[in-house]
């Protein structure tokens, strides 16, 4: 099945390299101009500082939206926020806020959520883009004992998820989107084996980053379930292949590579994560809350594995364990927030 999965998965990447910008002769090649109508609008946006996180939150802030760059190197976002204050100080000022989140740190990540609990504010739209691909690079784990890839890309977003829940589920209508990868079709993925230490020849950097975003798309299919089940509000819950990108993500691969004519530059890769995460009739392509859309703006199919429920399950499960979450944990907050919600 890992083999079958593999070649698949190679087959979906090679055509995707070779035929995304045909796929997205459509698009505009910079993002999609949006329109000054996001005032009022609280978006927070992780790895915000470079790649398809940097041109996703400039141009929500430029239409008007109150941007949290959610990101390790604080001072370098605050720089990018003057920058674009500056840019735009014909038009008024710009409501950027920068947050200090590590994803390759649990801790970090609840300081967050709770400081951003702890304001009251509600919470519009949570864009988890920050990720990691150590291509070619041994096996390794975060302080918190988990690998990597695993880590960033799949268990920290996954609680900052769940602990932002009550503020996403204060509005009348949030959103939840998750970048992913169209590599999630190389992998399978198997729970029990999760923080498996793995010999250094059989261990594979592309397979973890895999099955890393093939997790995360696992887990917000089941919370999206979850929550049309448990509470009254809506979450849409999306996630989004940009595309074959140039970005800071993938470390270590030779400039050649890095300049190919088929690849997109960030700013054409963060064009499908703001029509996510702004197209208004995005509830019209939902299935059970919960829709995965390719760098085309349209939606996609997912791999085979994440399409069976019972696996979904047992990573839903998992995550909550490896968090130290009650498996209530979802219900308990749902029923905290059902009845609460405002207007915004």
């Amino acid at each position: 099945m890992e083999r079958k999965a593999w070649l698949r998965g190679v087959w979906e990447m090679v055509k995707e390299a070779f035929c995304q910008k045909i796929m997205t002769w459509h698009l505009p090649s910079s993002p999609l101009l949006l329109p000054n109508q996001f005032s009022g609008l609280s978006v927070i946006v992780t790895g915000a500082t470079s790649g398809i996180g940097l041109h996703t939150a400039r141009e929500l802030a430029m239409a008007g939206a109150h941007v949290t760059m959610a990101c390790r190197n604080t001072k370098s976002a605050c720089e990018i926020a003057r920058m674009w204050q500056q840019e735009a100080q014909d038009s008024g000022e710009l409501l950027v806020e920068v947050m200090g989140l590590d994803l390759l740190s649990l801790s970090s990540v609840s300081c967050f959520a709770q400081e951003w609990n702890r304001r009251g504010r509600p919470l519009h739209v949570l864009i988890n883009n920050a990720g990691v691909f150590l291509m070619g690079e041994p096996q390794r784990f975060s302080e918190d004992g988990i690998e990597q890839h695993l880590q960033v890309n799949h268990v920290a977003p996954a609680l900052l998820t769940l602990l932002l829940l009550p503020s996403l589920l204060s509005t009348s209508s949030s959103r939840i989107i998750n970048v992913n990868s169209v590599a999630h079709h190389c992998a399978i993925v198997d729970p029990k084996c999760w923080n498996s230490k793995i010999e250094e020849k059989r261990f594979s950097s592309i397979r973890a980053y895999g099955a890393s975003k093939l997790a995360h798309l696992m887990f917000l299919k089941i919370l999206a379930s979850k929550l049309l089940d448990q509470s009254e509000n809506s979450i849409q819950c999306i996630a989004v292949h940009p595309g074959i990108v140039t970005t800071n993500l993938v470390h270590k691969v030779p400039s050649f590579r890095k300049k190919s004519f088929w690849r997109f530059d960030p700013a054409q890769g963060a064009r499908s994560v703001l029509f996510c995460a702004t197209r208004e009739d995005m509830a019209d392509n939902l299935v059970k809350g919960f829709a995965y859309y390719s760098c085309n703006c349209k939606p996609a199919r997912v791999s085979p594995q994440a399409t069976d429920l019972e696996v979904c399950l047992e990573v839903w499960k998992k995550t909550l364990e490896i968090l130290g979450l009650s498996i209530d944990y979802l219900k308990q907050v749902t029923a905290n927030t059902n009845g609460l919600r405002k207007n915004y």
